[in-house]
């Protein structure tokens, strides 16, 4: 018996199919077709992200391994904070509205006179952000009053799913703690904030636990694949707190470095948010394992960042990875702000942050620049850690995955700014591994979530930190530091 994870990220659908010892016998992936209107806005055709999933499913099954090794239960490890209004039937009714699209900016501006955190934010777990789907909900009644008010259903990519194979409105905890209107701590709705609002509940999806079978994948969908036993839908969750399960992080002060287009943190722990922290840019959500809640450290930078700079300075990958064998260990003389896309924590106001290069002279090489960005991202985890060990945030090890991790020179870099050893999973895709997890121990073919996921992910290798090349990125990391406090006006 095999066992699927369904990985829907902002920019492609991946799904991967695991044996009971947690091999991979199969991956199908393809990219999604981004749409921009109009500046700042950022769109997806649900239809095509359904279109796509229905057809990798199809081809992953027809594999020979899978044909060997028939799939008895998936489940959906998605992005979230993108939805859309859809019937009955989970048709959708109009595009989905993608976390980065900037419709909604009001909803994100903190009251001038807020000096700490209101009393929605600590049962939530996070702040303002205009991309929250309460507010997304909101913004839909607001502005498209005549689509909304044909909806039935407001679904991210885990109700989609789950709409759409099993005809159920369901989610997870750590989805649903990215609405404003929900209670970590006791992982319901908060019915008494959300009548506040002139909204109709059908909108909450039904909130499931962790080791929940949602239904059994109809029928028409298993013959257009091909597949003759029953198919079980379970409990999923998001990409990052999916991943991190993929990597085998969930027990306390465990941490999953997501090294992909964003460079996030997720940091296992048994805390509720503290004011500090959510002021500092923290959220905090259910994770499913021991330590039962996880920090996000979201970081709009990675290798969204590193690839804009390389392909603007025509360097490939390849080129890259043998240039950097041969550097100096002393940092780059070029210094690079990374904040492309803004910041979203330890700077206050960092959203308004943009990129620069400084110091560039006659000399300056694309190599020089490439590795500036690479330095200033991995400053900005130990800025990060210094914030968490603020907080009093158990912090014991942490285990990188994502095509950042790829990386031997920046891994190692990482680890020995951070101070702490980094373990490289040893997983191609450490999302759809989470979900296939979840489909695993909610099917019951997986006894022990935690430590069959700290199996299943392994590790390729291990980067121990350099403490005498920390110390030659001191006065860089202080250079860094100031540089952006000068550009934010701060004393």
């Amino acid at each position: 018996m095999s066992i699927i994870g369904i990985d829907i990220g902002s920019s492609s659908v991946k799904i991967g199919a695991y044996d009971e010892l947690g091999r991979m016998i199969g991956i199908r992936r393809q990219d999604l077709t981004p749409m921009h209107p109009q500046p700042g806005w950022w769109e997806q055709d649900p239809n095509e992200v359904w279109n796509v999933t229905y057809n990798l499913i199809g081809q992953l099954i027809h594999q020979e391994p899978i044909r060997r090794d028939p799939p008895r239960a998936l489940a959906v490890c998605a992005s979230v904070r993108e939805n859309f209004p859809a019937d009955f039937e989970g048709n959708p009714l109009a595009p989905c509205i993608m976390a980065a699209d900037l419709r909604g900016e009001d909803f994100e501006i903190i009251p001038a006179s807020l000096t700490q955190p209101e009393q929605w934010s600590f049962s939530c777990g996070h702040m303002h952000e205009r991309m929250d789907p309460f507010n997304r909900l909101l913004w839909w009644h607001e502005n498209r009053p005549e689509v909304i008010g044909k909806a039935d259903f407001f679904p991210g990519w885990h109700e989609f799913l789950s709409l759409r194979m099993c005809g159920r409105y369901t989610t997870d905890p750590a989805v649903a703690s990215r609405w404003r209107v929900f209670d970590i701590n006791n992982q319901s709705w908060e019915m008494d904030r959300f009548n506040e609002f002139s909204i109709d509940p059908k909108f909450l999806p039904e909130v499931l636990p962790w080791g929940t079978i949602i239904g059994e994948v109809q029928n028409e969908l298993l013959d257009d694949w091909g597949i003759s036993e029953p198919l079980l839908l379970a409990v999923g969750t998001s990409d990052l707190n999916g991943a991190a399960l993929g990597a085998g992080v969930s027990s306390v002060g465990e941490i999953c470095m997501a090294s992909g287009s964003f460079e996030n943190l997720l940091i296992a722990t048994s805390d509720l948010p503290s004011a500090s922290m959510l002021l500092r840019g923290f959220s905090v959500t259910p994770h499913p394992g021991p330590a039962s809640r996880a920090i996000w450290a979201i970081c709009p930078t990675g290798t969204a960042v590193l690839n804009w700079a390389r392909d603007l300075l025509g360097v490939s990958i390849e080129e890259l990875d043998q240039q950097l064998q041969d550097v100096n260990p002393a940092p780059s003389t070029v210094l690079a702000i990374p904040y492309l896309s803004g910041a979203f924590i330890y700077w206050p106001d960092g959203r308004k942050l943009r990129g620069s290069i400084h110091n560039l002279t006659l000399a300056s090489g694309p190599i020089d620049i490439i590795r500036a960005f690479m330095e200033s991202i991995a400053y900005d985890h130990v800025n990060t850690l210094s914030l968490l060990r603020e907080e009093g945030v158990a912090i014991e090890s942490v285990r990188a995955m994502g095509g950042g991790s790829k990386s031997v020179w920046w891994t190692q870099l990482k680890a020995d700014m951070m101070g702490i050893p980094i373990d490289v999973i040893n997983q191609q895709e450490a999302g759809t591994l989470g979900g296939a997890l979840l489909a695993g121990f909610a099917q019951g073919s997986i006894e022990d979530l935690t430590e069959t996921s700290r199996i299943f992910s392994g590790t390729s290798r291990r980067h121990e930190p350099n403490p005498a090349r920390a110390r030659l990125h001191q006065d860089k990391l202080d250079t860094y530091r100031n540089a952006v406090e000068n550009t934010l006006g701060m004393d």
